[in-house]
């Protein structure tokens, strides 16, 4: 895959799930024969194909890399397989990739190896229960506002996690939540630039 245009352009090889409804139907069934079935929606593995909203996000983090710093810090969240970090590794950064999913290290590793890139950090955990003390100053997210309470969710994230100065940007392929979303980030005092692209909706934010 190619992203960005010339004369800044990024191409990546990147291992996904073949069939992703196959994978799911048979996880479904290795935890019903279990007894398990309450682990499928968690373990269900939604991160291991190429969404719109991710897409989108890698294609902007290609210009992007012009207004970030060598050395800024860099951090996706629900990464799946984390397509932006892997562009910005090829632009140079170190980005850390963070996602709740067991396979989400072993795609990210794979990809990396692919790419020729060196090993990127990755923290195995749900973002939005995250409480450690690190700050980044940049944090990217797409496919994340998929319920009722994760704006307000995501949104106190941010508020703990990007630096000052930092920023965040935001790609949602237009759930019902996304308007919510801005109003609320507003109202916290985030500043907002907002577009469309390829029919998914992105926003970056700042501070203001």
């Amino acid at each position: 895959m190619v992203f960005g245009v010339e004369p800044k352009q990024v191409e990546l090889r990147v291992e996904t799930l073949a069939d992703i409804d196959a994978t799911i139907d048979g996880l479904f069934k290795m935890y019903l024969e279990r007894g398990q079935q309450e682990l499928f929606e968690e373990m269900c593995p939604y991160f291991g194909i190429l969404w719109p909203a991710g897409r989108v996000l890698a294609e902007m983090t290609v210009d992007l890399r012009d207004r970030v710093s060598a050395g800024a810090s860099v951090l996706e969240v629900g990464c799946g397989l984390a397509l932006p970090s892997l562009i910005l590794a090829k632009l140079g950064l170190r980005p850390t990739a963070m996602d709740i999913h067991p396979d989400v290290p072993v795609f990210l590793e794979r990809n990396c190896r692919e790419n020729g890139l060196d090993a990127l950090p990755c923290i195995l955990a749900d973002w939005s229960k995250w409480a450690g003390p690190e700050r980044w100053d940049l944090v990217l997210a797409s496919d994340v506002l998929y319920d009722k309470v994760q704006p307000q969710t995501l949104l106190s994230f941010l508020d703990r996690v990007v630096a000052p100065g930092g920023r965040a940007l935001v790609a949602d392929p237009g759930r019902g939540y996304w308007s919510g979303f801005l109003d609320d980030a507003r109202m916290r005092g985030w500043s907002l630039s907002t577009k469309g692209l390829y029919g998914v909706n992105t926003c970056e934010l700042r501070r203001v």
